[in-house]
């Protein structure tokens, strides 16, 4: 749609009776109730407040590619696939990269009179209107584009230029004098830009970890996106000091001990999101490695809608959290998103009418409505030692981050038996194993048998980038190791490809696969005779249970993810 010289307003007006909500629900993205439920969060929210599109996207509802669809609609507008390899730079670049970033605005082309235009949000008249004036242009011709696409063609775009200023800039600051002392400067501007950019990078890719380790040959940067470490940066040695004194300061460690590990912590702004950062150094080699942890704040936290279980999975997680007591162990190895998982369970039932404590080590993101402790065992404050003191304070709900102990297992155990919901992780395999982990620390088979409601082991595995995924059947050996025959033998599954969309990686973004196991009586009495693994097992699987590598491949079958990631990830709980 073009848009004249005068104003912008006749996109935000076009068909107005159509609203977004309707719009998906009518095309079954969103059930009415999901619907009512992010338009109640939106209205809770202090102004300026979120875009509904906004607000379901981060409630895990529809993605940014459905919401940029549903509003093209809205709009009779065109909504396109934007791909990297055919962008033109210097259109791209008529308008600066903040004002493009901030209007999520792309420019697609220019003739000299109509600027094309790629925009996330067509109804941001005053947007539009200050990005035909910053390019001079007497009208716009628009098109609607999924938000997350439009950052990464501007990253596209303007990275390679302003990292190689930034980076220039840095190395002609950093004087040997500097470099010598290893202290750094808390003014030093040019570190200050170096580190800004590398955060607001990560916060971009939605990096999860960024690593900064020094090496013979200089400092290498790399970030963990989708659970797999890339390297983005390359730094001469002359970099490092500055780099790690800066980031020693802004997360309150001591600058000048580098013997030892520090552990710290700072809220950053970038590009007006706010960012929780850990921050970790360790003593090596060649230097202190520092590895940091970027933490989502409470707003963009999962619900349990937005896990991405199976409906029979939520229903049944659902129905346990509201029971008055019990105990739910999450299970997974570090990384799968066990944390997650913990806060989508407290923020399903936290109210004014509970009292809700968690002890964490260490509370990586504020929980509104409960009491959060810090676990510090340097001063002896344990997970034994704050449970026993959580269960003066007149508890209904209370989160363990993690039973690492007999102790803490046993006085978890005794609290869930007692009229408390407890919910806890463990790091085992899968559901099964968990049970057998408690009897191998100590706790009396009986005691496991009559507390534990629900054990959730889960993995993250990696969704296949949507702008170049393919489908093709797996090779029959694959089907033979995963057990498949019949039509999930031949089926035609997604095979990551790779291109400029997604990093050429093949993948954007991961998906939870879940597997839920309810202690039924007949699980219980496995338990109470002393079956191990195998035969608790074998019991589960009589009452139904689908074991994590059968969700994994469900999920594969339904396009949510490939098959070379269920291999990679939950092929070591395939039973033998």
């Amino acid at each position: 749609m073009s848009v004249p010289t005068s104003s912008t307003r006749p996109v935000g007006e076009a068909i107005a009776r159509l609203r977004l909500g309707d719009v998906l629900v009518a095309a079954g993205e969103v059930s009415e109730a999901d619907l009512a439920r992010a338009l109640q969060l939106q209205a809770s929210e202090p102004q300026p407040r979120r875009r509904l599109g906004t607000v379901l996207v981060s409630l895990g509802l529809v993605d940014d590619r459905q919401i940029a669809a549903a509003l093209a609609r809205v709009h009779n507008l065109p909504v396109i696939g934007l791909d990297a390899t055919r962008l033109d730079r210097a259109a791209a670049q008529l308008i600066p990269r903040g004002a493009a970033e901030r209007h999520k605005v792309l420019v697609l082309g220019w003739n000299g009179r109509l600027l094309r235009v790629a925009v996330a949000d067509p109804v941001d008249v005053v947007a539009l209107d200050d990005v035909r004036t910053l390019a001079g242009a007497a009208g716009l011709d628009v098109s609607v584009a999924p938000e997350s696409q439009i950052a990464a063609a501007l990253e596209t775009v303007w990275s390679e230029a302003v990292d190689q200023a930034v980076y220039d800039e840095f190395l002609k600051e950093v004087t040997p004098e500097a470099v010598e002392a290893e202290t750094g400067n808390e003014n030093d501007a040019a570190a200050i830009k170096m580190v800004d950019r590398v955060l607001a990078h990560g916060a971009r890719l939605n990096a999860s970890d960024i690593h900064v380790e020094p090496q013979r040959d200089g400092v290498r940067v790399r970030m963990r996106v989708d659970g797999i470490l890339r390297e983005v940066l390359h730094l001469p040695q002359a970099a490092y000091s500055s780099m790690v004194a800066r980031l020693k300061i802004i997360s309150g460690l001591n600058v000048i001990e580098r013997r030892v590990p520090q552990d710290g912590r700072t809220r950053i702004s970038i590009e007006g999101r706010a960012l929780d950062v850990r921050v970790s150094t360790l003593p090596s080699l060649r230097g202190e490695k520092v590895v940091l942890r970027l933490l989502p704040d409470s707003r963009s936290l999962p619900t349990l809608d937005g896990l991405g279980m199976a409906e029979d999975q939520s229903r049944v997680l659902r129905d346990v959290l509201h029971l008055p007591q019990g105990l739910v162990l999450i299970t997974g190895p570090t990384g799968s998103g066990k944390t997650n998982t913990l806060y989508a369970g407290i923020s399903e039932v936290v109210d004014a009418e509970r009292n809700v404590i968690t002890l964490e080590d260490p509370v990586e993101v504020e929980l509104p409505g409960s009491t959060q402790v810090q676990i510090d065992e340097k001063v002896g404050m344990t997970f034994a030692r704050g449970l026993r003191a959580v269960l003066r304070q007149d508890p209904d709900i209370v989160l363990v981050g993690e039973i690492r102990d007999q102790e803490t297992a046993e006085l978890a155990i005794r609290a869930a038996l007692t009229g408390h919901l407890v919910l806890s992780t463990l790091h085992t395999l899968d559901s099964p194993a968990a049970l057998t982990r408690l009897t191998d620390m100590g706790v009396a088979p009986y005691l496991v048998a009559s507390s534990l409601s629900l054990v959730l082991a889960q993995r993250l595995l990696r969704r296949p980038c949507p702008d170049c995924v393919v489908h093709e059947p797996m090779p029959a050996d694959v089907a033979t190791r995963l057990g498949l025959t019949g039509e999930y033998a031949t089926h035609a599954y997604p095979r990551a490809v790779g291109c400029a969309h997604c990093g050429d990686t093949g993948y954007a973004g991961r998906i939870g696969v879940f597997e839920t196991l309810v202690v039924t009586p007949a699980v219980r009495d496995a338990l109470l005779s002393g079956a191990g693994e195998t035969e608790v097992r074998r019991a589960a699987l009589a009452t139904g249970w689908l074991p994590l590598a059968q969700r994994a491949v469900l999920a594969a079958a339904a396009g949510r993810t490939t098959i070379a990631e269920v291999l990679r990830v939950v092929a070591t709980t395939l039973a033998d």
